[in-house]
């Protein structure tokens, strides 16, 4: 097997070229039979330090590839100043890697101010996109950004050649995506196609631009996916009991929502009781309907004696619509399937139970009941086993990888670690040398030890800023004055560092957040002083403790603990407060008071475990925040152009007084609301206004987008990286 112990960067040349053809044609792909693409090396990664220094004249330039695995898959890598890695196949469909054309075309690409430049024009396409109205200038701002993208794609196939292998253009799918909308766009400006909405919506795709200029959500759209062919056999089972339930309810249920409370005519009306009750349009007026105050729907019956019963005056017929506009029955295996769905992700169910049990009887909760269980808890628990498997899968392939050789261990790592062997090993010759005196040695060498590792971190502190600060500091913020003045800081040294004073801050802090919980309005004058004097006294205790530590550390010492940072921080946000509270419009000056909490941090243990557990998990997180806030702006922009002008034009179908609803899309922040509330879980009565004004054809696969890629794509990876957090 070949060796991967690092060698230096070497040019890519003619004669590299030639030797690699050499070497695949001879065959020699025999002994690379167990190598593997070394995760160190891969694409969008810095080089490791183990290769040396970056010599100027190999940025931007055709290196020889260093990953034994490319030996014979003829690619070769280019670096830029911050050593990210790209590979490109040296085999040409468009220009010869060693032509002027190409490289100059690989050195803008590869260049960051190129992606820079590229994600800038995306987010100020993204933010002319969610413009409702397009101003004056928008037809120039358009045909630029089309310029700058075709551009884009010009500059990709002239670097990486066409055709469909890695490291190709049409290798990557992104750069399918990328061509297909820009080519729908020019197609678009010379062809009338914005009567059809895939050609409406594909500029909107352009937002997805986003995921491959950024790695680390490039890396974790890859995740989603791997955890999507996990789920694909679970989620099949899911549709497959949709299916049979849908189709259970349809046995049981079908027609039984039409049920209504109609009107029975009098035998001493004028008209005779076959006129009215023959008459289908007597059926038809819904004010023949029995009505609950306040509601829009008539009152649901059934025949039952454990159904719903009608008042006297009324009978229970099978007539009118069905209830929510018509949109909720299981009439046909399709709203069966979508009453099924919306059981599933536990959406408003419990108006659903009360309509069916009053239209069929109460024996059929236990429908219902099993429904809830088998997908709330079952199919639920078959979700999250699979991730959790999947999570230690991936935990086994790192473990995996540690036992191979790391190239990322840098000089610097290498050669402390040799210090630290001959220091442990001048220790074990003293205690050979000089037994008698072991002790006062050891302390001697603990003593250097703490003396060099305090000058490191004087001089890593040092090279941040410049001399001038550090002799500002020496004079101002370090205070050694006279001998008095010393001993008065040791003493204060030795009580502000007892683990007693730190029991009685953190019953101050308690107490402190017992006077945050009686805060209420309305408050007698009497409590309010109580609290009010509570609060003083602990200002003043936090802020005796900040003076008696800076005199006991210096305010240079001090002021180097983030903990005390924070401590300073709340210490003037309480002394500002007492100046700030009465001044009109700064009361909520006052929330700031329950950062006084995290205070407990520094006396809690247990506490700071999960506070740092929660901030390993939030910065883990953050791609994902970042994936799910570029979601969500694309389905508001996709549902703003999609349904914008049908809220517009057809408002007068769900408001009888032509009033625009709370929860609309007409414009990019209802439209952002609307989505972010269906993300929250709250979609089916929105689904309703929507089939109102757009139609069942285009609101469902809208809907069921944001539900399924939002919901279950997003929210399981969350499950996923807080367990691999805690195992």
């Amino acid at each position: 097997m070949a060796s991967r112990e690092p060698k230096g960067l070497v040019p890519f040349t003619r004669e590299s070229l030639e030797f690699m053809k050499q070497h695949i044609a001879k065959k020699h792909s025999e002994e690379q039979r167990d190598l593997t693409p070394n995760t160190d090396l891969e694409v969008g990664k810095e080089l490791p330090f183990a290769y040396g220094n970056l010599p100027q004249g190999m940025v931007l330039e055709p290196l020889e590839d260093v990953d034994p695995y490319y030996k014979n898959k003829n690619t070769f890598m280019v670096l830029n100043k911050s050593r990210t890695i790209f590979r490109f196949n040296a085999t040409w469909c468009t220009f010869s890697p060693f032509s002027s054309t190409r490289r100059t075309t690989i050195k803008i690409l590869v260049h960051p101010f190129f992606r820079l430049f590229i994600l800038i024009s995306v987010l100020i396409d993204c933010i002319f996109m969610s413009m409702t109205e397009m101003p004056k200038w928008g037809p120039v701002l358009q045909n630029t950004l089309l310029g700058i993208y075709t551009f884009e794609i010009l500059i990709k196939l002239i670097a990486r050649g066409i055709w469909v292998e890695p490291f190709y253009f049409f290798g990557d799918p992104w750069n399918w995506l990328d061509f297909s909308v820009t080519l729908f766009e020019h197609i678009t400006r010379y062809l009338p196609l914005y009567f059809i909405p895939i050609f409406r919506i594909s500029r909107n795709l352009r937002i997805l631009k986003i995921i491959p200029l950024n790695q680390g959500l490039r890396s974790f759209v890859g995740i989603l996916i791997h955890c999507l062919k996990k789920l694909t056999g679970v989620i099949t089972l899911t549709l497959f009991f949709l299916s049979v339930f849908s189709l259970i309810g349809m046995g049981l249920f079908m027609g039984n929502l039409k049920h209504k409370c109609l009107r029975w005519p009098q035998e001493n009306e004028t008209a005779t009781l076959h006129n009215k009750t023959g008459n289908p349009y007597y059926i038809r007026e819904t004010e023949n309907f029995y009505y609950l105050e306040g509601e829009n729907s008539a009152l649901l019956c059934g025949n039952r004696t454990d159904a719903g019963q009608c008042p006297e005056g009324y009978v229970c017929v099978k007539a009118g619509t069905n209830p929510d506009y018509g949109f909720t029955n299981f009439d046909t295996f399709g709203w069966a399937l979508l009453a099924m769905f919306r059981l599933m992700t536990q959406d408003y169910p419990e108006a659903l139970y009360h309509q069916i049990l009053y239209a069929s009887g109460k024996v059929y909760m236990i429908f219902f009941v099993v429904i809830s269980f088998w997908f709330a808890f079952y199919i639920a628990s078959l979700f999250l086993g699979i991730l959790a498997k999947s999570c230690e899968e991936e935990k086994l392939k790192t473990k995996a990888r540690k036992v191979e050789p790391k190239f990322q261990q840098t000089l610097k790592e290498l050669q402390e670690r040799n210090e630290a062997a001959e220091t442990n090993a001048t220790q074990i010759e003293m205690k050979k040398r000089s037994p008698t005196s072991i002790i006062t040695s050891l302390n001697m060498l603990d003593d250097a030890a703490a003396a060099i590792r305090h000058e490191e971190e004087l001089k890593k502190s040092r090279k941040r800023c410049p001399s001038c600060w550090y002799r500002c500091t020496k004079t101002f913020l370090i205070w050694n004055c006279s001998p008095c003045w010393l001993k008065l800081k040791e003493f204060i040294h030795m009580i502000i560092m007892d683990p007693f004073t730190d029991l009685v801050l953190a019953i101050c802090i308690i107490l402190n957040i017992c006077f945050l919980a009686l805060d209420s309005y309305p408050m007698s004058e009497e409590t309010k002083n109580v609290l009010s004097i509570g609060n003083l006294i602990c200002v003043g205790i936090f802020t005796a403790e900040m003076i008696l530590k800076i005199i006991a550390m210096h305010p240079y010492g001090y002021f180097q603990v983030g903990w005390n940072i924070f401590d300073s921080l709340i210490v003037f946000h309480g002394l500002a407060e007492f100046y700030l509270a009465n001044i009109h419009g700064l009361a909520p000056f006052r929330t700031f008071r329950v950062l006084r909490i995290f205070k407990l941090v520094k006396y809690w243990p247990t506490f700071k475990i999960l506070m740092q557990i929660l901030n390993d998990s939030l910065v883990a997180l953050k791609d994902l925040v970042l994936l799910l806030l570029t979601f969500t702006f694309f389905s508001a922009v996709v549902g703003l152009k999609l349904f914008g002008m049908n809220y517009k034009e057809g408002v007068c179908n769900i408001d009888k007084d032509c009033r625009l609803p709370h929860w609309h899309m007409q414009d990019f922040f209802h439209s952002y609301l609307n989505v972010f509330r269906i993300l929250c879980g709250e979609w089916i009565e929105t689904l309703w206004d929507c089939f109102k004004v757009a139609g069942q054809f285009s609101c469902i696969p809208f809907y069921m987008m944001v539900i399924l890629i939002g919901n279950l794509l997003v929210s399981n990876p969350c499950f996923y990286i807080f367990l691999e957090k805690l195992m």
